[in-house]
């Protein structure tokens, strides 16, 4: 048994050690949300002179704005395609990957290199390679005798660009998280499985994907939240602070709060904005981790 005054001690220790993190979790997330939330419900344009108590107007402006429900529209598009490229490309290199296969360290590390890459120069990189004229990839197309594609210009293929560039920089991540998942199954049960009989599928869909389905879980969390803040690559590829197009068709929601709230500085509009985008997240978190008992295995052994 320890003491009362050693316990205290290793609490007070832990409480400084604590600290720092706590502190910077209050400044630099806890404050900013809710003073988010407050700005939402004033005129706030940047001076401090005029703002005033709005009450849900900028709630009831949103939902009036045509721009803000095609900027839904396009984000859901963007959220879901992402995900499921994402999920699926790092699930199935991970199965690749965790094989006895030759080179598998180097290749591991060549799929993860663009997670660490910085998203500007990833960004000014598929700039040059999706430039109509002078980009390699529609060089090569016309050097098949094949329609150069307008990629960033047209936007019908704007948005699929764009998909393009953040699944190819996103699914190392979830790669690298399958396959720390594939390596905590129990072989036994793979031993048991061919025992059985079962075939290479049957043992996916009856082992691989139960004993992964809390890392699947965790990655469909992670993956949904930083698709609806996807901004820095709408932002660098189709023309910076006046971007989003062409014709809207890139103009995801959490740009558009960056366009009223940083670029027409109607920040108690585009905080209410950022307000409901939050709402937004939460609600499908918390749907996911309602339904979850439906399909995720935790005590698989």
């Amino acid at each position: 048994m320890k003491r009362p005054q050693q316990l205290n001690n290793e609490i007070h220790t832990a409480i400084l050690f604590l600290l720092p993190s706590f502190a910077g979790f209050v400044l630099f997330i806890l404050i900013p949300i809710l003073s988010s939330f407050l700005v939402s419900f004033t005129n706030y344009s940047g001076s401090f002179a005029k703002i005033q108590f709005a009450g849900l107007r900028n709630y009831e402006l949103i939902f009036s704005n045509t721009k803000f429900w095609k900027s839904i529209y396009v984000t859901l598009i963007f959220v879901a395609s992402s995900v499921i490229f994402q999920l699926f490309l790092g699930f199935c290199f991970a199965l690749i990957l965790n094989r006895k296969i030759y080179g598998k360290v180097f290749f591991r590390s060549i799929l993860f290199l663009p997670v660490v890459l910085s998203s500007v120069a990833v960004c000014m990189a598929f700039l040059f390679l999706f430039h109509p004229t002078a980009g390699p990839i529609n060089n090569f197309l016309m050097s098949l005798n094949l329609k150069p594609v307008p990629w960033l210009a047209d936007k019908d293929t704007a948005l699929l660009s764009i998909i393009i560039v953040f699944v190819w920089q996103s699914f190392g991540y979830y790669m690298i998280i399958f396959l720390s998942g594939l390596q905590t199954i129990n072989p036994a049960l793979y031993e048991v499985a061919d025992i059985d009989g079962a075939s290479d599928y049957q043992k996916l869909i009856k082992v691989t994907i139960p004993g992964l389905s809390p890392v699947i879980f965790f990655s469909l969390i992670i993956a949904l939240i930083n698709a609806f803040k996807m901004f820095d690559h709408v932002f660098i590829m189709t023309g910076g602070q006046y971007g989003g197009g062409p014709a809207d068709s890139t103009r995801v929601l959490a740009f558009d709060i960056y366009q009223n709230g940083f670029l027409f500085w109607q920040i108690g509009y585009g905080a209410a904005e950022s307000v409901v985008l939050f709402l937004i997240i939460l609600s499908i978190t918390v749907i996911q981790y309602r339904f979850q008992r439906s399909w995720v295995t935790y005590d698989i052994v």
